[in-house]
């Protein structure tokens, strides 16, 4: 089984290198690719150095169109299974493993990793924000009929035919808090593993109060939009083409 790791990057160049080195060394069976969204510094360079596999955005798509570049590169290439991961260092590279197993003993069709599973873990967050993923995860147990514990985590792993899925259906903004309730309109079978994040290896984080009450009211509307719009079907699409 061929798995591809995506890495989305906006001007990451400090902690892509010791990224890319803890995901050869932790999970040598997969390919890495950088997507490079736009970066004015270094990014594509440095991970080109590192070993890994670039492609270059024109501009910024931001995000989603980050992550869905990852998506149809896995599909033109041949990859039967994605991991995507944030480019900052916070996502651990030894839970991948943990990630893809039960995606290739073929229990689920995605894993996502959650911050919040085990209380072990204490992850801290400033208090707007956790009350903010409290709100989603509160709302997207709802729709679903299963608890979501993290609707913000940006690391999990995906089957072949959740990735044709998500190429026709992927959320055009902050995709992460819709992904649970795409899968679970898409009929896929998906669960939380727990995940414990790390500090970032540089820079620092470009969400502010302000930030952070635009992206929930964003990310409110693309539920209610992803709740009432019709879902495109991969097989369908298909038959239809021939």
């Amino acid at each position: 089984m061929r798995v591809l790791i995506a890495i989305p990057a906006r001007n990451e160049e400090k902690s892509l290198p010791r990224v890319i080195s803890e995901i050869k060394k932790e999970f040598k069976e997969g390919d890495i690719l950088v997507v490079d969204d736009g970066s004015t510094d270094e990014t594509a360079e440095v991970a080109k150095k590192a070993g890994a596999s670039v492609l270059s955005l024109p501009f910024n798509l931001g995000i989603a169109g980050a992550r869905e570049t990852g998506f149809l590169y896995a599909l033109e290439n041949g990859y039967d299974l994605v991991v995507q991961m944030d480019a900052d260092g916070q996502h651990d590279p030894k839970y991948i493993r943990s990630l893809v197993e039960p995606v290739v003993k073929n229990e689920v069709d995605a894993v996502i990793g959650s911050r919040f599973l085990n209380s072990k873990f204490n992850h801290q967050t400033s208090k707007p924000r956790y009350l903010g993923i409290s709100l989603l995860s509160f709302i997207l147990t709802i729709l679903t009929g299963r608890k979501i514990t993290d609707p913000t985590s940006g690391f999990s792993a995906y089957n072949k035919r959740v990735i044709k899925f998500l190429t026709l259906n992927y959320p055009s903004d902050y995709p992460e808090p819709e992904i649970p309730l795409l899968l679970n309109r898409g009929g896929f079978r998906f669960k939380e593993i727990p995940i414990e994040v790390r500090q970032r290896q540089a820079g620092k984080s470009s969400i502010s109060y302000k930030h952070a009450l635009y992206y929930l009211g964003k990310v409110l509307l693309g539920i209610l939009v992803t709740c009432i719009r019709k879902i495109r079907n991969p097989k369908r699409e298909i038959r239809n083409n021939i």
